[in-house]
């Protein structure tokens, strides 16, 4: 296989699709309940990044 330009645009179009992907259903949950664990403990960074992030979210109740 020679790496042409379509080849190379799969490639990073599936990278940067595997990137967002584990971002949004992987280290995200991860990270929030990482922050929900430090606020219970008090850290006030954690509560304020939480906040943040509860704030950002969006529904559509």
């Amino acid at each position: 296989m020679h790496l042409n330009l379509w080849n190379s645009i799969l490639i990073v179009l599936g990278f940067s699709v595997l990137v967002i992907v584990l971002d949004e259903y992987v280290v995200k949950p991860w990270r929030q309940r990482q922050w929900e664990r430090r606020a219970a403990g008090g850290d006030g960074q954690a509560q304020k990044l939480l906040k943040m992030a509860r704030s950002a979210k969006v529904s559509d109740e």
